[in-house]
């Protein structure tokens, strides 16, 4: 999945592309910079599980959106961008309540339910791929088969993983991962639809802060804890809100500068793998023979999904002049 400039994260086409290159100065920092942001990115599954062990899911919700809305304004004061005008502000309010309170509040609740991180971190991820697939619907652009065979070979990849599972410890609780895949692809179609002129920081700044008001609005109707109930409760939050969520997005729009979409839409496809791999000594979730089976025919689709096939393979072809 790869977030758009305004809002959240979106599905990349194949053809698109950012700068052709960092400048030989910056050459060092790309594979630095890429290798930190796959954990980065792939924390807040491992560290949204330990959260939702210590405090009941609209507090992780509040305490992320509160932090995250904080370094956001830092943003907005530095770089004073446009403000929305007339219907966007409509359009982000239900871009929010999709894409972030949708979105967490299913993967959150999914964590707390028992679905093992790596899991919910590859369910997630077949989200990209799904929107490639309704983006002709939505958008009236043209689909070629590359999305349509990815995302069937993920969804391949998907039941291998949860296949020795379904009938067991996982059960229907899957659902609310698969939900919260659903939510992040409708608020990504509908971001794109409508939103996709309004400035990144102003955008971000007004999902985080509706997200906050409803959050907090709906607190005192589920009996949760306002503030967190312990020292990890604490990090965690700090964790998701700054790190999570603020430095996966600069690391990500960093690397969009200086490199091609395809390059941190590559990066992406490894999120689940590396979730998967460091819920094993972080959280004790075992990495069976299914797994890794499944995780491999998973990625394979989104890599097709995302047209990498061959692409680098063209791109070495010299054009012929005519």
């Amino acid at each position: 999945m790869l977030r758009d400039r305004r809002a959240g994260p979106v599905a990349v086409s194949a053809g698109s592309s950012g700068a052709t290159g960092p400048a030989p100065s910056r050459a060092w920092l790309v594979p630095l910079l890429s290798a930190l942001f796959v954990p980065v990115y792939a924390s807040g599954f491992v560290v949204g599980k330990i959260a939702t062990a210590h405090m009941a899911v609209p507090t992780v919700l509040l305490w992320r959106f509160l932090v995250a809305l904080v370094v956001v304004l830092v943003a907005v004061v530095a770089t004073r961008p446009a403000l929305p005008r007339g219907r966007a502000w409509g359009h982000l309010v239900v871009t929010a309540l999709l894409l972030q309170v949708g979105q967490f509040a299913f993967c959150y609740a999914g964590l707390a339910a028992g679905v093992p991180a790596g899991v919910t971190s590859l369910v997630l991820g077949m989200a990209p791929l799904l929107v490639g697939l309704l983006t002709p619907l939505v958008l009236s652009t043209r689909l070629g088969a590359a999305p349509v065979i990815g995302l069937i070979v993920g969804a391949c990849g998907v039941y291998i993983v949860l296949s020795d599972r379904l009938g067991g410890d996982l059960g229907t609780t899957i659902v609310l991962p698969v939900l919260g895949a659903l939510s992040m692809a409708a608020g990504t179609l509908y971001q794109k639809r409508f939103n996709d002129e309004t400035p990144v920081a102003t955008s971000v700044a007004v999902q985080m802060g509706t997200s906050l008001v409803v959050t907090a609005a709906a607190m005192p109707f589920l009996g949760a804890a306002w503030l967190p109930a312990d020292a990890a409760g604490w990090w965690t939050s700090l964790w998701l809100g700054v790190v999570n969520s603020a430095g996966a997005f600069v690391l990500m729009f960093v690397l969009l500068r200086w490199r091609s979409t395809v390059h941190v839409s590559s990066l992406l496809n490894l999120v689940p793998a590396v979730t998967a791999l460091a819920a094993v000594p972080i959280l004790g979730e075992p990495l069976t023979l299914h797994a890794v089976a499944g995780l491999a025919v998973a990625l394979l689709g989104m890599y097709i999904g995302l047209g990498l096939v061959g692409r680098r393979r063209r791109a070495a072809v010299p054009t012929r002049a005519t």
